[in-house]
């Protein structure tokens, strides 16, 4: 559990750091398109979430047993 609040510690850092550097405009953009992109064509989007989720389940199967 520690090593998970360390990288999402250390993540939120580097995500702070960049917002100071560059703008929140310029972090958002991408979210901003991928939104976007899937009003655009819900059902590939739709696929390809439901991978990444299926991903996560089998990482954190995995790291139980």
């Amino acid at each position: 559990m520690a090593r998970l609040l360390w990288g999402i510690g250390t993540l939120l850092v580097l995500v702070g750091v960049l917002a100071h550097l560059f703008g929140w405009d310029a972090l958002l953009w991408i979210p901003e398109a991928a939104l976007d992109a899937l009003r655009a064509d819900p059902r590939t989007y739709g696929v390809i979430l439901l991978g990444a989720v299926l991903m996560l389940v089998a990482r954190v199967i995995s790291r139980r047993g």
